[in-house]
């Protein structure tokens, strides 16, 4: 077993975009790990997984993304060009999404809808570089915490693949990871397939991303990389979130537009520590941090009516809203006609239901 030193793969999958737009595949820095004739150590084969490690300088082919929920199977296909750490191109040609195209080409990130003729786009560089570094390091630092496990040879979409098993070192994450595997082309690590397992309360997901018709180290003109949006399309600058820590509740107050509500009832050794203001294109949310000093319990409020998914059923003061759990974490949330909330922490779920329903004393 090695430690995960680089995204973990659930994370490239679950934020496949943004992962390739941001971070890249890394390129083999330590010549022990370089591929030679015969077959690598296992340790060796590990360590590429967890490195997300690639020789080549290019890829073109296809990619199928099959997401499946008990009861339903969703598919999409896409043709995809890549020219790693920060050149990516994905145009989706079946599926719910075809017609929608993603690219980036390192400076701007390109989302377009054909269905609804919008394209946001979002800057990398300039004001968000610096958000763009840190969330790549808070994807780093999670990283730090998988392991992997070689578990043996299989050939996939025509290619000879080395297959590894990813695992969370922390027992809840793996509650909430439950399978994570990444077969690698054996002649350059390519990632030519990846699975993930997912379990939030009730609800279990399983993405798998499979490549196709690939051809390696073609060359791809950088016209590939750019978008133009249709002149009638409708363009939307997406910015990234922003936060901003306050000591009280008073002082966040006058950050935002809408009345921060507090709980009346927390538990006897949770206080408020800090309050957290989050905006994103102009719409704001609040989180409050209670702490008994070793623990933390969070209160969240949003602006925004939502509907909310998996997990047991609850009410909340009349209002619909849901149960999870996560190893120690548990969750409540919910919707008001104006809001929506969650209340967060290691607590039971009699308390936390106690604490949400105080919100409206």
């Amino acid at each position: 077993m090695v430690a995960r030193k680089t995204t973990p793969l659930m994370l490239v999958i679950l934020t496949l975009v943004v992962a390739a737009s941001v971070s890249g595949y890394a390129s083999v820095g330590d010549s022990a790990l370089a591929q030679d004739a015969t077959k690598p150590a296992e340790s060796t084969i590990e360590q590429h997984a967890l490195g997300n490690n690639t020789t080549v300088d290019s890829v073109t082919g296809t990619m199928t993304i099959r997401m499946e929920r008990p009861g339903e199977t969703q598919t999409m296909e896409a043709k995809t060009w890549q020219r790693p750490p920060d050149h990516v191109r994905y145009e989706y040609t079946d599926g719910p999404a075809a017609g929608d195209v993603m690219v980036s080409n390192g400076s701007s990130f390109w989302m377009y809808n054909e269905t609804t003729n919008t394209a946001r786009h979002l800057r990398l560089t300039g004001e968000n570089a610096e958000q763009i570094q840190n969330l790549t390091k808070v994807f780093q630092q999670l990283s730090d915490e998988f392991t992997a496990e070689y578990q043996g040879e299989a050939t996939v979409s025509g290619q000879e693949t080395y297959k590894v098993r990813l695992q969370p070192k922390n027992e809840s994450l793996q509650q909430m990871m439950r399978n994570q595997t990444v077969w690698l082309d054996q002649d350059n690590w390519f990632p030519v397939k990846t699975q993930v397992t997912t379990a939030i309360g009730n609800d279990t997901a399983t993405t798998t991303m499979t490549y196709s018709n690939l051809t390696y180290n073609a060359s791809i003109p950088d016209d590939r990389f750019t978008f133009t949006p249709p002149a009638d399309a409708k363009v939307i600058d997406v910015g990234l979130p922003e936060t901003t820590t306050y000591s009280s509740i008073e002082t966040a107050q006058k950050s935002v537009d809408f009345t921060i509500r507090e709980p009346t009832s927390i538990p006897g050794d949770y206080s408020l520590k800090e309050v957290s203001v989050t905006t994103s294109n102009g719409n704001a949310s609040v989180s409050l941090m209670y702490s008994n000093g070793s623990e933390s319990m969070i209160v969240s409020q949003s602006p925004t009516s939502r509907t909310i998914a998996g997990g047991q059923d609850v009410s909340i003061a009349g209002n619909s809203g849901t149960y999870t759990t996560i190893g120690e974490q548990k969750t409540v949330q919910w919707s008001d006609d104006e809001y929506s909330y969650s209340v967060s922490g290691p607590l039971s779920k009699a308390s936390l239901i106690e604490t949400a329903e105080s919100i409206y004393c």
